[in-house]
């Protein structure tokens, strides 16, 4: 607020109180004008029918942010190493993004835009001498539309594009080099106030209107205005989170493009965090879980953590440096899966919390058949698992054949509902199961076998998408050893 008397006590002039007020108020009305104009142009660009490059245009470069923010994420022993790693293969993946990133914003602008952008720098190019900056590069600097500033983004991004494909080259990058690398990112996308808005005013109506009727009856119907404003951002971040994870599905990427998918992976594990870090602090902090939505944000916080590490700290580790396609392909699988399962489930959960009667095939299509599909591996398995026991406890033909039987029936109709990564493992054992012709011999594999089946069928017990399923009985228990 302006001040109503001037430091030597004399009152203000009206002109001089005007003039206070409007410098007081530029910085709001700047911000609401920079709104206004995104707005407006996210609108165009939807229309244009180019929404969805947008959205990825947003997750590749908030991504950014998050990756190179490997470093804050490590323990003391594990930073220690950050100096003995080779960062070559972290920024060949950046590279690859910042060339994405290209071709996203050359999409976006429509064809009118790209044509005037090559007329306006030919004709400012012929203008250049050698005493002065690029005036092709000062005028998109000095004007701030979005189409100027995705262009000047563009420029930058394709400039660093040819320095980093000469630096990958060199036989050894240091970590000081990566987030130097990252820094430069940073400014490039920070420079344009347009371009930045894009990134930190994350929820727009384009991408992330709740389009689930169920969920948006679900939200309205919450009669504490509060508890629906979490609710509505709880719900809004968790789809986004899936939303994200579209592009890091294996199933539509070639294998040329599967690494890349870390960078997606950071900015999800990072979102995540900070959805589960709000639900702590700002929606159950200091009172007892009392209502079954209480008890779902509950358990958010302490379920989420453990899917999150089991991808940053199992699958998606040194994935940058492995060479081996199919280890690649199956680890980007695992991790695609694990967090879309944890993700689906966790929306269904919260509806259910509100609306008991909710089915979640009603949200995701494909829920109910996954969940099926998880009950059928699971059952399999146990079946297995049982044909081996009776045969290690007869050893005799009759179980053996039966065995042998099951595992085919398994391997037959139930192997596609593995984790891709267990595939090769039960197919070993399979055959080695089916050539041997010694019973002693075959009792030291099923031996074998019957740990390896143990360990599947556990992993498969804790798939967060069986979770209100039927558990399988007391039976299945004593199999698994619970």
């Amino acid at each position: 607020m302006p001040k109503e008397a001037r430091e030597d006590g004399a009152p203000r002039t009206i002109p001089e109180l005007r003039t206070e007020l409007l410098r007081a108020s530029v910085p709001e009305m700047r911000s609401e004008l920079l709104r206004t104009q995104l707005r407006r142009w996210t609108d165009q660009v939807a229309t244009a029918g180019r929404a969805g490059d947008l959205f990825e245009l947003e997750m590749w470069l908030r991504s950014f942010e998050r990756f190179f923010r490997i470093g804050s994420r490590l323990s003391e022993r594990e930073s220690r190493t950050l100096s003995l790693h080779n960062w070559s293969e972290e920024l060949r993946l950046v590279d690859n993004a910042l060339m994405r990133v290209v071709h996203l914003t050359t999409s976006i602008l429509s064809e009118e835009q790209v044509d005037l952008t090559r007329f306006d720098r030919y004709v400012e190019g012929s203008l250049a001498n050698d005493e002065s900056l690029d005036p092709y590069i000062e005028k998109l600097v000095r004007h701030t539309t979005p189409e100027t500033a995705l262009t000047l983004l563009k420029e930058s991004f394709e400039d660093l594009h040819l320095v980093l494909v000469d630096l990958v080259r060199l036989s050894r990058l240091p970590y000081s080099t990566f987030i130097a690398v990252g820094k430069i990112i940073y400014r490039e996308v920070r420079r344009s106030d347009l371009v930045a808005l894009i990134i930190d005013k994350k929820f727009k109506p384009v991408h992330d209107r709740i389009r689930n009727k169920r969920v948006s009856r679900i939200i309205r119907e919450i009669g504490d205005a509060s508890a629906r404003r979490q609710a509505a951002k709880i719900f809004l971040e968790l789809f986004r989170l899936l939303h994200y994870l579209e592009y890091t599905d294996p199933a539509t990427l070639p294998e040329d493009q599967l690494r890349d998918t870390i960078l997606p992976f950071a900015l999800i594990t990072s979102e995540a965090r900070l959805l589960l870090a709000y639900i702590e602090r700002r929606v159950i902090k200091g009172r007892e879980p009392s209502s079954a939505v209480d008890h779902v944000y509950d358990s958010f916080v302490y379920c989420v953590p453990l899917e999150l590490r089991k991808v940053v700290n199992n699958e998606l580790t040194d994935i940058s440096v492995t060479r081996q396609a199919e280890s690649v392909r199956t680890r980007v699988e695992n991790s695609h899966g694990i967090l879309k399962d944890c993700f689906q489930q966790s929306i269904v959960q919260l509806a259910q919390a509100f609306d008991p009667t909710v089915d979640g095939a009603k949200i995701f299509p494909d829920f109910t058949a996954r969940r099926e599909q998880s009950v059928k591996l699971r059952d399999g398995l146990a079946e297995v698992v049982r044909a081996v026991r009776a045969f290690q406890a007869g050893r005799d033909e009759a179980e053996a054949e039966r065995m042998k039987e099951k595992i085919s029936e398994f391997y037959d109709h139930h192997i596609k509902y593995l984790m891709y990564r267990d595939w090769s493992g039960f197919e070993l054992f399979y055959i080695e199961i089916l050539k041997c012709g010694s019973m002693s011999a075959l009792g030291q594999i099923a031996h074998r076998f019957e740990a390896f089946l143990v360990t599947l069928l556990r992993e498969v017990q804790k798939r967060s998408i069986l979770q209100g399923a039927d558990p399988g009985g007391d039976d299945l228990r004593e199999l698994i050893g619970a």
